[in-house]
């Protein structure tokens, strides 16, 4: 999130606006970073479960607290420079 911020926000103040798979291009590589991440980090969030014999809805909601919706905010405000780094205003106001 913070490269996509920082490019969107360079590519703004430069009055650049790049082509749909150069603004999207770190969206991708954002949500790449966060399988990866959930990846090499679920088997010992796994083996933690097991050892302390977390009950189901404790393991669902630690999941949901941390995995499912930082990830959802990393590719929202991803999303939301990429889109912000295409916008072009000269055609707003007709």
């Amino acid at each position: 999130m913070i490269v996509s911020r920082t490019l969107a926000k360079r590519r703004i103040a430069a009055g650049v606006r790049p082509t749909w798979g150069a603004a999207w291009a770190p969206v991708a590589f954002d949500a790449a970073c966060l399988i990866a991440a959930f990846l090499l980090l679920f088997r010992p969030f796994q083996s933690l479960t097991e050892t302390f014999n977390f009950p189901v809805w404790a393991t669902v909601t630690a999941l949901l607290a941390i995995g499912f919706i930082p990830t959802q905010a990393v590719l929202i405000f991803s999303s939301l420079w990429a889109a912000k780094s295409r916008f072009n205003d000269d055609d707003a106001g007709s």
